[in-house]
């Protein structure tokens, strides 16, 4: 598979500035008459050795540079979510603003939401207790003339 630049996903950093990026594409197979994933490694090379395993990156064709490596990473595109002091800082600050302009965190509503169900599920509860007494105060009321009923039935037809 040929082509000067491609979008793939890092898949191995372990070699000094070398990284092994997993580009998929689509192949039309007119036998089965579907199309089919594949998946093509490429070695690039990483300079800065900034890229981390399931990092989303831009390749693109250069002069060859060893016997595997003919790409170098363009640009990283998308960050896999490894924490960086820098990265905190900015979800601080959006969590603030976000508490200040009057939205709630996820957090919150998560919580809120957990309160909610537990006050639902207390209320089934109640609810399923006075059933069940009601049930019961029914078979009491009505066991012992619906017990006679099906003995003097059993009764009757034993004698017919």
């Amino acid at each position: 598979m040929g082509g000067s630049k491609f979008v793939g996903r890092v898949v191995s950093n372990r070699m000094q500035k070398t990284v092994v990026v997993a580009v998929d594409y689509v192949v039309w197979r007119p036998k089965i008459k579907a199309y089919e994933k594949r998946i093509s490694k490429h070695f690039a090379h990483d300079e800065r050795q900034a890229c981390d395993i399931g990092d989303t990156v831009r390749i693109k064709w250069i002069r060859r540079r060893s016997k595997h490596k003919s790409y170098a990473v363009e640009e990283i595109l998308r960050k896999v979510n490894v924490y960086s002091p820098e990265f905190g800082a900015q979800q601080v600050a959006a969590a603030t603003q976000a508490a200040a302009a009057g939205r709630r965190s996820r957090v919150d509503v998560a919580d809120e939401q957990y309160k909610q169900a537990q006050e639902r599920l207390l209320r089934l509860q109640s609810l399923r207790a006075t059933y069940e007494q009601d049930q019961a105060a029914v078979e009491l009321a009505g066991g012992s003339s619906s017990g006679g009923s099906s003995s003097s039935l059993s009764g009757s037809g034993s004698s017919s």
